[in-house]
This record gives C-alpha cells, sequence and structure tokens, in this order.
C-alpha cells in the first residue's frame, strides 16, 4: 500500500515478485508501451541471470549488478549496502555518473524501511519529503527521486539497492520499483551463493590447516612405547576435533633405569588447545631429559606457561617417574584426574592432587607423592575426557564408574584393560558424542 505521504511510496517486495506482468491498455499508455515493459523486464531479468550463472568474486557480482541498473534505469547514482557482521551496514559497491557520491543515497530510515521492513520504496521527490529532513547530503547534491529494493533471502534480507536521480535527469515510477524489486532478488540469490561459496572455501581450508595441526600434534606424541623387561604400557589419545588438547608421553632415562609417564589435559579445544600441548611438550622435554624429579619440572614449566599464556589458558598434569627395578615411584599431581593404582588383590587407591594446575598463577607449589607398584599391579592414567562423557539422561560416566571397570579387568592384559574401558565407555553413553578428547 502507498504512505500517506504522497511523494513516497512503499510495496512489499514479495507481493511485487508474485504479482503478474500487467500491460495497461488505457488510452495514456499504449499497447506497444506496456509490451515493451515487459519484454524489457524479462530481458533484464534474463541477461542478470546469464550474466550471473557462474563463479566470481562478491566484487565482480556486484560490479555486474550495477552494471545492468545503469543500463536499464539510467539513474545517476548507485549503491549496493550488505549487512555486516555488527548489524549495520556497509557499501559494499557503488557508482556515480560524473563527479557524484553515491554514498549520499544512504539514508537511516530508508534502510529500516526497505531491509527492516522488506518493502520496496520508490520517492517521487526526496525535497518534499520529511524523511530526508537530516540527509543533507544528499539534498545539497541534488538528488530528488531514489527507488530502492531489499536483497531478500529466505533466511531474511541481505541488504539494498538504491539508485537515485536529479528530477531534472528522470523520475522514476512504479515499473522502475517492480523491475528494481525483480532485479534485487536474483541478486539477492547470486549474493548468497557467493557467500556460501566463500564459507565452504574457508572451511576446506581450515580442514586442512586441522589436517596439519593433527600432523604436527601427532608427531609430538610417541611413535611407539619403551619396551622394559617385566612390565607393559599401553597408550592412546582420540581427540574430539581433529586436534587434540591432551597429551602424554612415556620416556626412558638415567640409562634405562627410570620411566617416566606424563600425562596432560590443557584448556580449551580444538586448534588453540592443541598448540599449547605442544608448548607444553616443549617445555617438558628438556628438563626430563635432565632427570629433574616431577615436582620441580611442574614448578618450572607451570612459572613458565603463565608467562606465555592468558590467564585462562592452563594446563593439569600427572608426572611420575617409576624405578623399574623395585617398582617405586614418585609421581605429582598438577590438578589433574586423580591417578588410579590398582593392587592385583583388587584394592585401590585414587592418587589425588598435590600441586596446582600449571600456568594459573605465577608462582606454584607442587609436591610429591610416593607409591610402589607390586608384581600385577596397574597404574591407570586418564584425561577427564574419559569420565565425563554423559549417557542420553545427562550422567556423566564418573570416576567410580571407571575404577569398577578396572578392578573388574584387572587381570587382564593391559590392552585388553584399555579396550574394556572404551567399551563400556561407549555402551554408557549409548551414541551421545563425545565432548571432550580421550587419552
Amino acid at each position: 500500500p502507498a504512505s500517506s505521504d504522497s511523494h513516497t511510496i512503499f510495496r512489499s517486495a514479495a507481493e511485487l515478485l508474485q504479482e503478474p506482468e500487467e500491460i495497461r491498455t488505457d488510452s495514456a499508455t499504449p499497447m506497444g508501451d506496456g509490451l515493451r515493459r515487459y519484454a524489457d523486464r524479462l530481458r533484464l531479468l534474463t541477461e542478470v541471470n546469464l550474466a550471473l550463472d557462474r563463479v566470481m568474486a562478491l566484487e565482480e557480482l556486484l560490479e555486474l549488478i550495477l552494471d545492468r541498473a545503469f543500463e536499464h534505469f539510467g539513474p545517476e547514482d548507485a549503491a549496493i549496502y550488505l549487512r555486516n557482521d555488527r548489524g549495520g551496514y556497509d557499501c559494499a559497491a557503488s557508482r556515480s555518473v560524473g563527479q557524484g557520491d553515491p554514498k549520499i543515497l544512504f539514508s537511516t530510515s530508508l534502510m529500516e524501511e526497505v531491509v527492516e521492513g522488506g518493502q520496496a520504496a520508490l520517492v517521487l521527490d526526496a525535497q518534499t519529503d520529511e524523511r530526508f529532513n537530516e540527509a543533507m547530503s544528499l539534498l545539497d547534491a541534488g538528488v530528488r527521486s531514489l527507488v530502492a529494493a531489499p536483497l531478500l533471502d529466505p533466511d531474511g534480507a541481505l541488504g539494498l539497492i538504491v539508485l537515485g536521480s536529479r528530477l531534472t535527469v528522470r523520475q522514476f515510477d512504479e515499473d522502475d520499483m517492480q523491475l528494481l524489486a525483480s532485479l534485487a532478488s536474483v541478486a539477492a540469490m547470486r549474493i548468497r551463493n557467493v557467500h556460501l561459496a566463500e564459507e565452504a572455501a574457508e572451511r576446506r581450508l581450515l580442514e586442512k590447516e586441522v589436517e596439519l595441526a593433527r600432523e604436527i600434534q601427532v608427531s609430538l606424541l610417541p611413535d611407539s612405547l619403551p619396551e622394559v623387561e617385566g612390565w607393559d604400557i599401553a597408550a592412546g589419545n582420540i581427540p574430539s576435533r581433529g586436534v587434540s588438547g591432551d597429551f602424554f608421553k612415556v620416556e626412558l632415562r638415567h640409562d634405562e633405569s627410570e620411566i617416566v609417564l606424563m600425562l596432560s589435559d590443557v584448556s580449551g579445544k580444538g586448534i588453540g588447545a592443541s598448540l599449547l600441548t605442544a608448548s607444553l611438550e616443549a617445555l617438558s622435554a628438556g628438563p626430563i631429559h635432565d632427570g629433574v624429579a616431577p615436582e620441580e619440572i611442574f614448578n618450572s614449566v607451570s612459572h613458565l606457561l603463565f608467562e606465555r599464556t592468558p590467564p585462562e589458558k592452563y594446563a593439569t598434569s600427572f608426572m611420575a617417574a617409576i624405578d623399574p627395578q623395585n617398582g617405586h615411584f614418585s609421581y605429582c599431581n598438577a590438578g589433574h584426574n586423580p591417578a588410579l593404582l590398582l593392587k592385583a588383590n583388587g584394592d585401590f587407591e585414587w592418587l589425588e592432587s598435590t600441586g596446582m594446575p600449571l600456568g594459573i598463577l605465577p608462582e606454584g607449589v607442587f609436591t610429591a607423592g610416593e607409591r610402589t607398584l607390586e608384581v600385577n599391579d596397574t597404574l591407570v592414567l586418564y584425561t577427564d575426557g574419559i569420565t565425563e562423557p554423559e549417557n542420553p539422561e545427562e550422567e556423566e560416566y564418573g570416576q567410580d564408574r571407571l575404577g569398577e571397570v578396572c578392578v573388574k579387568n584387572r587381570s587382564e592384559p593391559i590392552a585388553e584393560l584399555l579396550s574394556a574401558i572404551e567399551e563400556d565407555l561407549y555402551h554408557f553413553v549409548r551414541g551421545v558424542p563425545f565432548p571432550d578428547d580421550r587419552t
């Protein structure tokens, strides 16, 4: 419907696109003129579809749209505004005849009516329309007649295309408004396709980066685990997002007279977490190789992580140094999940935290604990990706259930114990996706 102001007409863009072409035959408009307008509209839409029916960058697409707008409407100024990520609108493309500035066509009230309201607009005379009282740059430039249409797609308005002219050159009419609405509809579809193609390209690039990050991360994990006479060692890592925030290492030192186990879980997930695991590995590798005690390693690493990372970035970790001759070991738990010391007779003990997470404060206090592994005893280290998955009833798997599975399978070879844990975990979650890395 037309507004009460006779100088401005707003029509629903959706209704304009659904209306059949009307070929007027009254005395003021001969049949030939109506047919000509109808043919021009079909030709414009055909040309636009053919011109835009190929892969191109957004900038090229918008320039082609402006080409067709100038060819068929003959404006003096034209601009295409697209919605940005902040909810505002940016002038994505513009053109002017002579020395004009097409950005003068911007009007907040027009933007609200056309984009937010999904209406095509025809301004017969901006000089007498109160909506443009504050658009001094537009009025000073002599722009009098405007026609605008929203760039609509099924998800909403992407922006608008607006054309401007001086009355001495031409005055837009309702046929122009209807034709521009048709052009804007085709243009919106093509713009959306370009956005989708760009998003797909970005996803492919991100996938390649994730693959590369995973390759780098895997190279930091042990290719194989040390073979120590009288001992059985097994480990594995399953990332939840291609790359993992978990890290483990098993290393022999002191001429193979000591086994060092380290398991860590950094805050966050994805590529950012994997970068922090690489940093953690680099900071701990030297002290481990040099024979430093677990609590001293954590004290040094924690200070360096705090200096090099934002406050929200930290890691939990468990490290043990085991004498393979007698099974005696010292350990330090830096805010990590309690390790499970499982005795051959079925008794077990949880080795709780002996210090704060790494990197959370500039100075930390880390103390050592000492235990002994007897023949057929087992030490189980794990990350919270094992204990925190939930079933459809939103119940956590939990530490107690892990302990029960380990006690039940304590006499099995270590690889079969790992398989039993994983099988029980899958049975528990019943198809609910795992939210975190499992190590």
